[in-house]
Protein backbone atom coordinates (compact mmCIF):
# COMPACT_ATOMS: atom_id res chain seq x y z
CA UNK A 1 0.00 0.00 0.00
CA UNK A 2 1.21 3.51 -0.93
CA UNK A 3 4.18 2.05 -2.80
CA UNK A 4 4.96 3.02 -6.36
CA UNK A 5 4.32 0.10 -8.70
CA UNK A 6 6.24 -0.06 -12.00
CA UNK A 7 4.50 -0.70 -15.30
CA UNK A 8 6.07 -4.16 -15.57
CA UNK A 9 4.36 -5.19 -12.32
CA UNK A 10 1.09 -3.52 -13.39
CA UNK A 11 1.18 -5.67 -16.54
CA UNK A 12 1.54 -8.80 -14.37
CA UNK A 13 -1.35 -7.67 -12.15
CA UNK A 14 -3.57 -7.01 -15.16
CA UNK A 15 -2.73 -10.46 -16.54
CA UNK A 16 -3.47 -12.08 -13.18
CA UNK A 17 -6.90 -10.40 -12.93
CA UNK A 18 -7.67 -10.87 -16.66
CA UNK A 19 -7.76 -7.11 -17.25
CA UNK A 20 -6.53 -7.20 -20.84
CA UNK A 21 -8.41 -4.09 -21.97
CA UNK A 22 -7.12 -2.13 -18.99
CA UNK A 23 -3.52 -3.15 -19.70
CA UNK A 24 -3.94 -2.23 -23.39
CA UNK A 25 -5.18 1.20 -22.35
CA UNK A 26 -2.23 1.69 -19.98
CA UNK A 27 0.35 0.35 -22.44
CA UNK A 28 -0.98 2.50 -25.28
CA UNK A 29 -0.92 5.71 -23.23
CA UNK A 30 0.58 5.32 -19.73
CA UNK A 31 -0.64 7.81 -17.13
CA UNK A 32 1.88 10.54 -16.33
CA UNK A 33 1.86 9.91 -12.58
CA UNK A 34 3.20 6.66 -11.11
CA UNK A 35 0.65 4.25 -9.68
CA UNK A 36 0.18 3.93 -5.95
CA UNK A 37 -2.82 2.41 -4.22
CA UNK A 38 -4.02 3.68 -0.88
CA UNK A 39 -6.39 0.76 -0.55
CA UNK A 40 -10.01 1.52 0.24
CA UNK A 41 -9.67 5.30 0.25
CA UNK A 42 -10.96 6.89 3.47
CA UNK A 43 -12.50 3.55 4.37
CA UNK A 44 -11.49 0.23 5.93
CA UNK A 45 -9.37 -2.37 4.15
CA UNK A 46 -10.83 -5.17 6.23
CA UNK A 47 -14.38 -5.87 7.37
CA UNK A 48 -15.33 -8.44 9.97
CA UNK A 49 -11.97 -10.17 9.57
CA UNK A 50 -12.10 -10.27 5.76
CA UNK A 51 -9.62 -8.27 3.68
CA UNK A 52 -11.25 -6.24 0.94
CA UNK A 53 -7.98 -4.58 -0.05
CA UNK A 54 -7.58 -6.57 -3.28
CA UNK A 55 -10.88 -5.25 -4.64
CA UNK A 56 -9.93 -1.68 -3.73
CA UNK A 57 -6.47 -2.12 -5.27
CA UNK A 58 -7.93 -3.18 -8.63
CA UNK A 59 -10.45 -0.32 -8.42
CA UNK A 60 -7.61 2.13 -7.76
CA UNK A 61 -5.78 0.81 -10.82
CA UNK A 62 -8.83 1.43 -13.00
CA UNK A 63 -9.25 4.94 -11.58
CA UNK A 64 -5.55 5.74 -12.06
CA UNK A 65 -5.70 4.79 -15.75
CA UNK A 66 -9.01 6.54 -16.47
CA UNK A 67 -9.38 9.27 -19.06
CA UNK A 68 -11.43 12.43 -18.54
CA UNK A 69 -15.14 12.13 -19.26
CA UNK A 70 -15.24 8.32 -19.28
CA UNK A 71 -18.50 8.19 -17.37
CA UNK A 72 -19.50 4.72 -18.56
CA UNK A 73 -16.07 3.25 -17.81
CA UNK A 74 -16.13 4.83 -14.35
CA UNK A 75 -19.59 3.43 -13.64
CA UNK A 76 -18.42 -0.02 -14.72
CA UNK A 77 -15.33 0.22 -12.47
CA UNK A 78 -17.54 1.23 -9.53
CA UNK A 79 -20.05 -1.53 -10.22
CA UNK A 80 -17.24 -4.08 -10.47
CA UNK A 81 -15.91 -2.87 -7.10
CA UNK A 82 -19.36 -3.38 -5.61
CA UNK A 83 -19.58 -6.90 -7.04
CA UNK A 84 -16.06 -7.79 -5.88
CA UNK A 85 -16.79 -6.56 -2.36
CA UNK A 86 -20.10 -8.45 -2.26
CA UNK A 87 -18.32 -11.65 -3.31
CA UNK A 88 -15.53 -11.22 -0.76
CA UNK A 89 -17.95 -10.51 2.09
CA UNK A 90 -20.80 -12.72 0.87
CA UNK A 91 -23.05 -9.74 1.55
CA UNK A 92 -24.35 -6.71 -0.32
CA UNK A 93 -24.66 -4.15 2.49
CA UNK A 94 -21.03 -3.00 2.58
CA UNK A 95 -20.72 -3.41 -1.19
CA UNK A 96 -23.64 -1.07 -1.83
CA UNK A 97 -22.37 1.45 0.74
CA UNK A 98 -18.97 1.52 -0.94
CA UNK A 99 -20.56 1.85 -4.38
CA UNK A 100 -22.43 4.97 -3.34
CA UNK A 101 -19.31 6.35 -1.68
CA UNK A 102 -17.14 6.03 -4.78
CA UNK A 103 -19.90 7.39 -7.01
CA UNK A 104 -20.03 10.54 -4.89
CA UNK A 105 -16.38 10.93 -3.88
CA UNK A 106 -14.55 9.64 -6.95
CA UNK A 107 -15.73 12.12 -9.54
CA UNK A 108 -12.93 13.61 -11.64
CA UNK A 109 -14.30 17.10 -10.96
CA UNK A 110 -12.63 17.10 -7.54
CA UNK A 111 -9.15 16.32 -8.98
CA UNK A 112 -8.20 14.49 -5.78
CA UNK A 113 -5.47 11.83 -5.57
CA UNK A 114 -8.26 9.23 -5.67
CA UNK A 115 -10.50 10.81 -8.34
CA UNK A 116 -11.20 9.16 -11.67
CA UNK A 117 -8.13 9.59 -13.87
CA UNK A 118 -5.82 10.53 -10.98
CA UNK A 119 -2.83 9.21 -12.89
CA UNK A 120 -3.46 11.63 -15.73
CA UNK A 121 -3.55 15.00 -13.94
Amino acid sequence: MNEEIPLSKIKEICEHFHLTALWNKIEENPPIRPFKSDGCTHWVNEWKGVSIYSACFVHDLKYWAGYPNEEVERLIADAELMIDIAKLLNSTTMAETMFFGVRIGGTETFKRPFSWGFGRF
